[in-house]
């Protein structure tokens, strides 16, 4: 029989999911044809997809224990896949879209296949002691199911971070701020996993507050998108774009971004 908490966290992770999902639709509704809209909505839909997959895992582990870990093993490939397409959408923001050569994502899609295959391999779900299922505490498989992604993700804000302090337009400075909080949601998340391993309170206390701070991460993005870059400044569009200043939200750039 299916153990109380089971049971909170198989629906807790597949409302989050699907929910997820659909806000991460919406970015790319938004204006499809714009490269850094279709990474942002394919990273958070990879996220959406995460944690679905995660949810039913626990879902079916009283049926099958092989059906459950094909859904954990999906689970981790497509977090892992996420975090590196949204360190791809930071990189578009920060650089400009026209940064995005074909050898990063060879590069970052090596890293994630590598991360993924040691992460399936090292990471399963077992019987805990309450009669209910578990991942396992594999210290390998933590290591690249949680750390890697974790290090794509902080980069990835370094990136937006850098870019917020170093704009001047203060519409575009809210869009990148809205992104910024975005993309730290992830951490946080992960954090309150973290803090929920050591403290002894309630089961379902930080589990719960990491499901709603990562729907509140794909919401601030979207309102992200909706705030519209002012191009018509004259501080703005005469302002001559540093080297460290994020190319893809100068009015003179060329080059696409979100919008």
């Amino acid at each position: 029989m299916v153990t109380t908490f089971n049971l909170f966290t198989s629906i807790a992770w597949i409302v989050a999911g699907i929910i997820s999902a659909v806000i991460s639709i919406l970015f790319l509704v938004k204006n499809p044809k714009k490269r850094l809209n279709q990474l942002f909505s394919s990273g958070f839909i990879f996220w959406s997809l995460s944690l679905l997959f995660n949810g039913i895992n626990f879902a079916v582990a009283y049926r099958s224990l092989v059906a459950a870990n094909i859904f954990r093993d999906l689970c981790v490939a497509t977090g892992i896949l996420s975090a590196a397409i949204l360190l791809l959408s930071a990189i578009g923001i920060y650089f400009g879209a026209e940064s995005l050569h074909w050898s990063l994502y060879v590069v970052l899609g090596l890293i994630s296949v590598a991360s993924v295959t040691i992460g399936v391999l090292n990471d399963w779900v077992v019987a805990d002691s309450f009669g209910g299922f578990k991942t396992t505490d594999n210290l390998l498989g933590k290591s690249f199911v949680q750390i890697i992604p974790a290090v794509f993700v902080v980069s990835g804000l370094i990136l937006l971070i850098v870019t917020f302090f170093k704009l001047e337009n203060k519409t575009a400075k809210k869009r990148i701020g809205y992104f910024t909080i975005g993309f730290s949601t992830i951490i946080l998340g992960l954090f309150m996993f973290l803090v929920d391993s050591f403290v002894n309170i309630s089961p379902y206390l930080f589990p719960s507050l990491a499901i709603i701070t990562w729907l509140t991460g794909p919401l601030l993005m979207l309102a992200g998108f909706y705030v519209k870059v002012e191009t018509s400044s004259p501080v703005y569009t005469e302002q001559r774009i540093s080297l460290h200043e994020s190319k893809t939200l100068d009015p003179k750039h060329k080059i696409e971004r979100p919008s």
